[in-house]
Protein backbone atom coordinates (compact mmCIF):
# COMPACT_ATOMS: atom_id res chain seq x y z
CA UNK A 1 0.00 0.00 0.00
CA UNK A 2 2.81 2.10 0.88
CA UNK A 3 4.76 1.97 -2.23
CA UNK A 4 1.88 2.64 -4.15
CA UNK A 5 0.67 5.78 -2.43
CA UNK A 6 3.95 7.04 -2.84
CA UNK A 7 4.50 6.28 -6.47
CA UNK A 8 1.19 8.08 -7.48
CA UNK A 9 1.54 10.80 -5.16
CA UNK A 10 5.23 11.08 -6.34
CA UNK A 11 4.34 11.29 -10.01
CA UNK A 12 1.51 13.93 -9.42
CA UNK A 13 4.19 16.61 -7.51
CA UNK A 14 6.65 15.63 -9.67
CA UNK A 15 4.37 16.60 -12.23
CA UNK A 16 3.92 19.92 -10.55
CA UNK A 17 7.54 20.53 -9.88
CA UNK A 18 8.47 19.65 -13.44
CA UNK A 19 5.83 22.41 -14.57
CA UNK A 20 7.25 24.66 -11.99
CA UNK A 21 10.99 24.42 -13.08
CA UNK A 22 9.88 24.62 -17.08
CA UNK A 23 8.52 28.62 -16.22
CA UNK A 24 12.76 28.63 -15.41
CA UNK A 25 12.40 31.24 -12.48
CA UNK A 26 15.60 30.09 -11.51
CA UNK A 27 17.34 31.57 -13.92
CA UNK A 28 19.01 35.10 -12.92
CA UNK A 29 22.26 36.97 -13.93
CA UNK A 30 25.57 37.14 -12.31
CA UNK A 31 28.85 38.17 -11.85
CA UNK A 32 31.06 34.96 -12.95
CA UNK A 33 35.05 35.24 -13.46
CA UNK A 34 35.14 36.73 -17.01
CA UNK A 35 31.88 39.49 -16.71
CA UNK A 36 28.33 39.01 -16.15
CA UNK A 37 26.58 35.77 -16.85
CA UNK A 38 22.96 35.64 -17.99
CA UNK A 39 21.04 32.53 -17.44
CA UNK A 40 17.81 33.46 -19.26
CA UNK A 41 19.89 33.52 -22.58
CA UNK A 42 21.35 30.14 -22.09
CA UNK A 43 19.60 27.06 -24.10
CA UNK A 44 16.19 25.62 -23.20
CA UNK A 45 16.51 22.54 -20.80
CA UNK A 46 13.76 20.30 -22.46
CA UNK A 47 10.86 18.63 -21.60
CA UNK A 48 12.34 17.01 -18.11
CA UNK A 49 10.03 14.30 -17.84
CA UNK A 50 12.36 11.74 -15.87
CA UNK A 51 12.02 14.50 -13.00
CA UNK A 52 7.70 12.76 -12.24
CA UNK A 53 9.27 9.44 -12.70
CA UNK A 54 12.42 9.90 -10.24
CA UNK A 55 10.13 11.58 -7.51
CA UNK A 56 7.32 8.66 -7.82
CA UNK A 57 10.15 6.05 -7.31
CA UNK A 58 11.74 8.24 -4.26
CA UNK A 59 8.87 8.63 -2.55
CA UNK A 60 7.80 4.97 -3.46
CA UNK A 61 10.93 3.92 -1.89
CA UNK A 62 10.70 6.46 1.11
CA UNK A 63 6.75 4.74 2.06
CA UNK A 64 7.87 1.58 1.26
CA UNK A 65 10.72 1.31 3.65
CA UNK A 66 8.97 3.52 6.27
CA UNK A 67 5.39 1.84 6.35
CA UNK A 68 6.46 -0.89 9.06
CA UNK A 69 7.56 1.91 11.38
CA UNK A 70 5.03 3.46 13.82
CA UNK A 71 7.04 5.46 16.23
CA UNK A 72 7.08 9.35 16.15
CA UNK A 73 10.88 9.63 14.66
CA UNK A 74 9.76 7.43 12.05
CA UNK A 75 7.15 9.07 10.62
CA UNK A 76 9.42 12.30 11.40
CA UNK A 77 12.25 10.54 9.48
CA UNK A 78 10.05 9.64 6.50
CA UNK A 79 8.19 13.77 6.19
CA UNK A 80 12.29 14.45 5.81
CA UNK A 81 13.15 11.98 3.02
CA UNK A 82 10.18 13.27 1.05
CA UNK A 83 11.11 16.98 1.70
CA UNK A 84 14.31 15.87 0.70
CA UNK A 85 13.88 14.02 -2.72
CA UNK A 86 11.27 16.64 -3.82
CA UNK A 87 13.92 19.52 -3.18
CA UNK A 88 16.88 17.32 -4.09
CA UNK A 89 15.13 16.74 -7.33
CA UNK A 90 14.97 20.38 -7.80
CA UNK A 91 18.07 20.90 -6.95
CA UNK A 92 19.48 18.46 -9.26
CA UNK A 93 17.70 19.95 -11.94
CA UNK A 94 18.95 23.43 -11.75
CA UNK A 95 22.23 22.28 -11.67
CA UNK A 96 21.87 20.05 -14.81
CA UNK A 97 20.77 23.50 -16.29
CA UNK A 98 22.60 25.55 -15.74
CA UNK A 99 25.61 24.11 -13.23
CA UNK A 100 24.49 26.30 -10.02
CA UNK A 101 23.01 25.11 -7.24
CA UNK A 102 21.01 27.63 -5.65
CA UNK A 103 20.91 28.64 -1.75
CA UNK A 104 17.25 28.37 -1.21
CA UNK A 105 16.91 24.75 -1.87
CA UNK A 106 20.01 24.18 -0.10
CA UNK A 107 18.51 26.39 3.00
CA UNK A 108 15.64 23.53 2.84
CA UNK A 109 17.38 20.39 3.12
CA UNK A 110 19.94 22.01 5.68
CA UNK A 111 16.84 23.15 7.63
CA UNK A 112 15.15 19.77 7.05
CA UNK A 113 18.29 17.72 7.88
CA UNK A 114 18.83 19.58 11.39
CA UNK A 115 15.08 19.25 12.65
CA UNK A 116 15.69 15.75 11.69
CA UNK A 117 19.14 15.65 13.88
CA UNK A 118 17.32 17.47 16.79
CA UNK A 119 13.94 15.00 17.41
CA UNK A 120 16.66 12.41 16.39
CA UNK A 121 19.00 13.65 19.80
CA UNK A 122 15.95 13.33 22.30
CA UNK A 123 15.94 9.36 21.31
CA UNK A 124 19.94 8.58 20.66
CA UNK A 125 22.47 11.97 21.06
CA UNK A 126 24.64 9.68 20.10
CA UNK A 127 23.47 10.12 16.95
CA UNK A 128 23.48 13.98 16.29
CA UNK A 129 27.17 13.45 17.12
CA UNK A 130 27.54 10.81 14.64
CA UNK A 131 25.78 13.44 11.95
CA UNK A 132 27.66 16.29 12.82
CA UNK A 133 30.80 14.49 12.38
CA UNK A 134 29.72 13.31 9.04
CA UNK A 135 28.83 16.34 7.83
CA UNK A 136 32.02 18.00 8.74
CA UNK A 137 34.35 14.94 7.44
CA UNK A 138 32.16 15.06 3.75
CA UNK A 139 32.46 19.09 4.18
CA UNK A 140 35.87 19.33 4.55
CA UNK A 141 36.69 16.55 2.24
CA UNK A 142 35.04 18.36 -0.58
CA UNK A 143 36.14 21.48 0.47
CA UNK A 144 39.96 20.27 -0.23
CA UNK A 145 39.04 18.59 -3.94
CA UNK A 146 37.44 22.63 -4.58
CA UNK A 147 40.85 23.89 -3.79
CA UNK A 148 42.65 21.45 -5.56
CA UNK A 149 40.76 21.85 -8.67
CA UNK A 150 40.51 25.31 -8.09
CA UNK A 151 36.91 25.87 -8.36
CA UNK A 152 36.14 22.90 -10.73
CA UNK A 153 34.06 21.80 -7.73
CA UNK A 154 31.54 24.13 -7.47
CA UNK A 155 31.66 25.56 -3.43
CA UNK A 156 27.80 24.63 -3.97
CA UNK A 157 28.92 21.03 -4.26
CA UNK A 158 30.98 21.30 -1.12
CA UNK A 159 27.72 22.59 1.18
CA UNK A 160 25.81 20.15 -0.28
CA UNK A 161 27.82 17.00 0.51
CA UNK A 162 27.77 18.54 4.54
CA UNK A 163 24.29 18.59 4.30
CA UNK A 164 24.15 15.19 2.48
CA UNK A 165 26.78 13.87 4.91
CA UNK A 166 24.60 15.32 8.00
CA UNK A 167 21.52 13.18 6.15
CA UNK A 168 23.10 10.14 6.08
CA UNK A 169 25.36 10.43 9.11
CA UNK A 170 22.03 10.23 11.24
CA UNK A 171 21.47 6.65 9.74
CA UNK A 172 24.72 5.33 9.83
CA UNK A 173 28.59 5.84 8.69
CA UNK A 174 27.84 3.27 5.95
CA UNK A 175 25.55 5.08 4.46
CA UNK A 176 27.16 7.97 4.31
CA UNK A 177 30.24 6.65 2.27
CA UNK A 178 28.35 4.29 0.51
CA UNK A 179 26.04 7.49 -0.53
CA UNK A 180 29.46 9.12 -1.52
CA UNK A 181 31.02 6.54 -3.58
CA UNK A 182 27.71 6.15 -5.14
CA UNK A 183 27.91 9.36 -6.41
CA UNK A 184 31.65 9.80 -7.58
CA UNK A 185 30.68 6.47 -9.47
CA UNK A 186 27.96 7.41 -10.97
CA UNK A 187 29.73 11.01 -12.17
CA UNK A 188 32.70 9.44 -13.22
CA UNK A 189 30.45 7.25 -15.44
CA UNK A 190 28.63 9.87 -17.27
CA UNK A 191 32.40 11.49 -17.54
CA UNK A 192 32.92 8.81 -19.27
CA UNK A 193 30.06 7.61 -21.33
CA UNK A 194 29.42 11.31 -22.12
CA UNK A 195 32.88 12.03 -22.87
CA UNK A 196 32.58 15.61 -20.98
CA UNK A 197 35.07 16.67 -18.27
CA UNK A 198 32.98 19.66 -16.90
CA UNK A 199 29.30 18.44 -15.71
CA UNK A 200 27.24 19.09 -13.01
CA UNK A 201 27.78 16.63 -9.48
CA UNK A 202 25.18 17.78 -7.77
CA UNK A 203 22.54 15.47 -8.88
CA UNK A 204 24.83 12.78 -8.45
CA UNK A 205 25.02 14.02 -4.74
CA UNK A 206 21.52 13.80 -4.72
CA UNK A 207 20.92 10.21 -6.38
CA UNK A 208 23.61 8.74 -4.09
CA UNK A 209 22.32 10.35 -1.30
CA UNK A 210 18.54 9.11 -2.14
CA UNK A 211 20.36 5.42 -2.92
CA UNK A 212 22.26 4.98 -0.05
CA UNK A 213 19.36 6.01 2.39
CA UNK A 214 16.43 4.29 1.14
CA UNK A 215 17.87 1.16 -0.85
CA UNK A 216 20.11 -0.07 2.45
CA UNK A 217 18.28 -0.94 5.40
CA UNK A 218 17.53 2.82 6.00
CA UNK A 219 16.47 4.37 9.36
CA UNK A 220 15.11 0.95 10.88
CA UNK A 221 17.12 1.28 13.92
CA UNK A 222 15.72 4.29 15.14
Amino acid sequence: MGIGIGLVSGVACGEILRRLLNRLDYRVTWEGDNGAINERLFALPGPRRWIPICLGVGWALTLGTSQYSTTFLSWWICAGWLCFCAVGLWLAAVDLDVQRLPDVGQLILAATSVIAGVVTFWTEPAVLVAGLVCALTCGLAFFVVHMISRGGLGFGDVKLAMICGWWLGLGSMTMVIAGMIVACLLALGYSVISKVKVFAFGPWLVVGTILAGLVLPPWSHL
